[in-house]
């Protein structure tokens, strides 16, 4: 793997590690819970949302897969989150698709990292810029998880980390 696929398979490995932690505590009616009322995604929402992200990079790296998130969580606004896959499908399916993710990550070299895109999103010139924004757009995301999190009463990520770290030590 090359240095510059192991910083981004780092990056985006936070996030499969954060999940777990974040996501593993809540109730069914907690994960819906949209913060600004009508306007705001929920949790379930922004899991959904970061699968499809996930899926459209894989296709950025040339590994053709269908979106099935996309109708719902690509370009849709959040909605109340009655038609949405339950929180147990949302996180069985970003566990069968962070392998897929991590090996699609581990085949990039440094040339094609600094390959030339024709088209990026927010001005991204090269692979590398695209798939540096999609690791900040994953961290943002597990940000406002966090936030509707500690609106709800739970502890956010940080919390979480430091009590998985307490635990530890206490067993060791």
């Amino acid at each position: 793997m090359s240095a510059g696929a192991k910083t981004l398979a780092a990056t985006f490995g936070m996030t499969d590690f954060m999940f777990p932690m974040v996501l593993d505590d809540l109730t069914a009616d907690q994960a819906y819970v949209r913060p600004r009322g009508e306007g705001g995604p929920s949790i379930a929402w922004t899991v959904g949302h970061l699968l499809h992200s996930r899926i459209f990079v894989l296709n950025v790296l040339g590994h053709d897969r269908a979106n099935p998130w996309a109708e719902h969580f690509g370009q849709a606004s959040a909605t109340d989150g009655s038609d949405y896959p339950s929180m147990e499908e949302l996180r069985s399916a970003w566990e069968g698709l962070a392998p897929d993710f991590m090996s699609a990550l581990s085949t990039l070299t440094d040339e094609a990292l600094d390959a030339r895109l024709e088209d990026g999103w927010h001005e991204e010139q090269t692979l590398r810029d695209q798939l540096v924004f999609f690791a900040w757009h994953e961290g943002y995301h597990v940000g406002a998880i966090g936030q509707i999190r500690k609106s709800l009463g739970l502890p956010g990520p940080a919390e979480r980390v430091m009590e998985a770290r307490r635990a530890v030590a206490e067993e060791g």
